[in-house]
């Protein structure tokens, strides 16, 4: 009914119309007679507006028609999508998702309200996918760029604009706009780049290929990164070494440990009275201070390296902790460090990708047993 309204509403204005300008032109002495009526009102009016109310429907239903086989393709494409983004998260891939489901928003207000529908439950469902992927693993904010992470809060601005702007044409969008795609692309939004979120770090270096083996205190960091004021957070940090150039590095500390007096050098236990950590500079320099079993494998880690310093620099990804503004302890990728820090000092280009919780240096009790060894004031 309100379809046949909206449609011939034009039909119930033509008497009204008439009625009014008949009852001025009798004011004035103009009646108008049965002929004036037949062929004024009803040739005239009603024929003329009823061709032109059917052209017009006519006209719709075309638009509607295409409209739908549109949004039909966009949704098949956006569809096909979503699997690969449950896997991997290339920049690319991820920044023509976004395009594809901006790119229909104009042709929904002329689809079949079934049509807008399914393509914004679509887009939903990819965006959806998109924010699992990025608020859920630590791969895109390893291998982003920050001019991909500007094109991404780019498309996704623009993203917002369109489906806001059909949003004023239909009802149908105004419900899923305010209900799931301005909350969506808002939360998307605020991921950046450079502050990581917990749990996909929490996940990566618990379930996934590399692990922290550090006695890490995760429920009670978790709680601190979870606080409103941000204090404690999780940080990408990018570093580039330059061949023989360990300077970048001399901040860093393993947590490896020795007793400067012992006459027999090698490792020792944090809980040690005599242990001090060692740095990652005298790791690369002087390989007598740690065990014969971590030092071939540091050796097999290095060889392994130089041969993939054959196609270019090597790209090495740690978690680290801030336990002072000059002491960075490796959480992880102990190993690999220290191997790259012997290329680098032999002449090879490396960069760095660090996942560093930052902030948690005054927390007490600490959350790594052993990082008394690496606040300020203690020595090497």
């Amino acid at each position: 009914m309100r379809s046949f309204v909206r449609s011939y509403w034009p039909l119930a204005a033509v008497p009204v119309v008439a009625l009014v300008l008949d009852a001025v032109l009798a004011w004035r002495g103009q009646a108008w007679s049965l002929s004036d009526w037949a062929s004024s009102v009803v040739l005239g009016a009603v024929v003329t507006v009823t061709v032109g109310i059917l052209l017009a429907r006519r006209q719709t239903l075309i638009q509607e028609a295409l409209a739908d086989l549109e949004l039909i393709e966009k949704v098949a494409v956006l569809s096909a999508g979503v699997p690969g983004l449950r896997t991997r998260s290339p920049a690319g891939e991820i920044i023509r998702a976004c395009y594809d489901a901006r790119s229909g928003m104009a042709l929904l207000p002329l689809a079949r309200t079934t049509m807008q529908t399914e393509y914004l439950e679509t887009v939903r469902a990819v965006l959806d996918q998109i924010e699992r992927r990025l608020a859920g693993s630590l791969e895109p904010h390893a291998t982003w760029s920050t001019d991909d992470w500007d094109r991404f809060h780019t498309v996704v601005l623009r993203l917002a604009e369109s489906a806001q702007a059909a949003a004023d044409r239909s009802t149908t969008v105004r419900d899923h706009w305010s209900s799931t795609i301005d909350p969506a692309t808002r939360r998307l939004s605020a991921l950046t780049g450079t502050r990581v979120p917990f749990g996909a770090f929490r996940h990566h270096y618990t379930q996934g290929p590399d692990r922290i083996r550090v006695h890490l205190d995760w429920d009670r960091l978790a709680g601190l990164v979870g606080d409103n004021d941000g204090a404690v957070r999780i940080e990408r940090v990018l570093t580039t070494m330059e061949p023989r150039d360990l300077a970048a590095l001399a901040h860093y500390r393993t947590p490896w440990y020795h007793d400067p007096a012992s006459p027999a050098g090698g490792e020792v236990g944090y809980d040690d009275p005599a242990a001090h950590p060692i740095p990652h500079t005298r790791v690369a320099r002087d390989g007598i201070l740690l065990e014969p079993e971590r030092e071939a494998r540091i050796t097999a880690v290095k060889h392994w390296y130089s041969e993939q310093a054959i196609t270019g620099a090597i790209h090495l990804t740690l978690a680290t902790y801030a336990a002072a503004p000059d002491r960075i302890l490796v959480l992880d990728g102990n190993h690999r460090l220290a191997a790259l820090a012997r290329l680098v000092k032999e002449g090879c280009p490396a960069t760095i990708t660090e996942f560093r919780i930052t902030g948690a240096a005054g927390v007490l009790p600490p959350l790594i047993p052993d990082l008394t060894h690496h606040l300020v004031g203690q020595t090497p």
